[in-house]
């Protein structure tokens, strides 16, 4: 299937971490006897990454056990195990009644045909926004509660930056650069990375798809990299973004503890003040805002040296829920969903994260939503200077990334002989490995 990225949608915002491995009580309710009102309890299960157990979820699913005496029993899961637990229990048949995961990225990772439920005929699809979000062969296979996941940037603690007289953003790498030489100086480190896996690669997957500039390079792009007409070291430039972010290690910009250090650690750290900067994204900023509400946090499109167009990355993807085949509960799972996209529920997900529903007539409570992120949308999507991150292009090979690519992110910092060609050739021989066993264009 090849997606298409050329309409823009709507910011949504979301993520926030919990360390708990949350779920609903079970109702010891059932029907009545003597004609009663009280519903019959049913129990539904789910699993979801741990970064994206979101407080408004949660709530969602407690009003449904409340008033509907149906409760989800979500696994919560750590992000760099899902990958391969979604799969394995999938393929195995043994996989729970819902499972949570970023759309359209699940088409890459698995073939919905094959495993979940179409949900096309269902009332609610009339009021989604982006339906093309779900969209696999023309049907659609899950329920997404936002409309996108926003953009890319350098989220900075704003107290930090007041706090050392930088009244004004970096428009250069220079002056970037001299930011951060001000704050070392200072006893401040510029730059968090943690161990986390994900968090580096926002440095390239924002940066690849900025290096090359527009929608249609990153289409022929991918194209020719999936079909094996290409390899990333043909495009030079995409080293240059990995060696640029390699720089930042040089330099000392970077935590020390990169390698052992936890994403919830660092977090602390940026609300202390102890670091004053971390590559992410809106949906990151808002976790944090959530999180830490007494700390003062915005975003900026940071500048490169390898975008001379000043180009912003956004995320054309947005969480929902898939429908496993083999449920046993699609009717009393429709009957959710169906709650779900009112606004009595719908409304309950943007509480504490404000962003850009994907159903009609949900509030996504946007006068909290932080105004730096409205000013950068807009700046940049009025002026057309807007390009997805390169995973969205190159997805076919997401089931590579957590594993090979990612990892290699965060070790070659550590390899003084690693630089950004060494990278992309190691991944090159993975992309090779991979697409020869699938049998793909170019490989067989």
């Amino acid at each position: 299937m090849k997606k298409s990225l050329k309409k823009l949608t709507a910011l949504g915002l979301t993520f926030v971490m919990t360390a708990s491995m949350a779920a609903c009580g079970s109702s010891g309710g059932s029907s009545g006897e003597g004609g009663t009102d009280e519903k019959e309890h049913v129990e539904l299960t789910g699993m979801v990454q741990q970064s994206r157990w979101y407080s408004g979820l949660q709530e969602m699913v407690e009003k449904l056990e409340e008033e509907e005496n149906i409760s989800i029993e979500f696994e919560v899961i750590p992000d760099d195990q899902y990958d391969n637990l979604m799969k394995m229990r999938l393929d195995s048949h043994e996989a729970p009644d819902l499972v949570v995961y970023q759309f359209a990225d699940l088409f890459a990772a698995v073939n919905p045909e094959e495993f979940f439920v179409a949900l096309d005929d269902e009332p609610w699809m009339e009021k989604v926004a982006t339906p093309e979000m779900t969209e696999y062969n023309g049907k659609h296979y899950g329920y997404c509660f936002e409309a996108s996941n926003g953009f890319q940037g350098m989220i900075y603690n704003k107290d930090v930056f007041e706090k050392e007289g930088i009244t004004e953003l970096p428009e250069t790498l220079d002056e970037f650069y001299a930011i951060c030489d001000q704050l070392k100086a200072d006893g401040i480190t510029p730059i968090a990375i943690p161990s986390d896996t994900w968090v580096p690669q926002i440095w390239m997957t924002s940066g690849m798809a900025r290096a090359l500039g527009t929608e249609e390079a990153c289409e022929d792009f991918a194209d020719k990299i999936l079909t094996h007409q290409a390899e990333f070291n043909d495009y030079p430039e995409m080293a240059e973004v990995i060696d640029e972010y390699l720089d930042l290690f040089k330099k000392g910009y970077v935590n020390e503890d990169y390698m052992t250090v936890s994403y919830d650690e660092i977090l602390g750290r940026l609300a202390s003040g102890e670091i004053a900067m971390i590559y992410g994204a809106t949906e990151i900023l808002t976790s944090i805002e959530e999180s830490y509400p007494d700390a003062n946090f915005t975003i900026f499109n940071p500048p490169v040296g390898y975008d001379d167009k000043d180009v912003l990355a956004y995320l054309p993807t947005a969480m929902g829920i898939a429908v496993n085949k083999d449920t046993e509960n699609l009717d009393v799972i429709k009957k959710v969903f169906e709650l779900w996209s009112t606004p009595e529920y719908g409304n309950l997900y943007f509480e504490s994260r404000p962003g850009f529903p994907n159903i009609e007539g949900v509030d996504g409570n946007q006068d909290a939503m932080n105004p730096d992120v409205l000013t950068i949308y807009n700046e940049y999507m009025d002026s057309g200077k807007v390009v997805a991150q390169m995973n969205q292009y190159i997805d076919t090979l997401q089931p590579l990334f957590g594993n090979t690519l990612w990892v290699y992110f965060l070790e070659a910092p550590s390899k003084g002989n690693m630089d950004g060609k060494a990278v992309l050739d190691r991944f090159q021989k993975d992309v090779d490995e991979f697409m020869t066993e699938k049998g793909a264009e170019g490989w067989n």
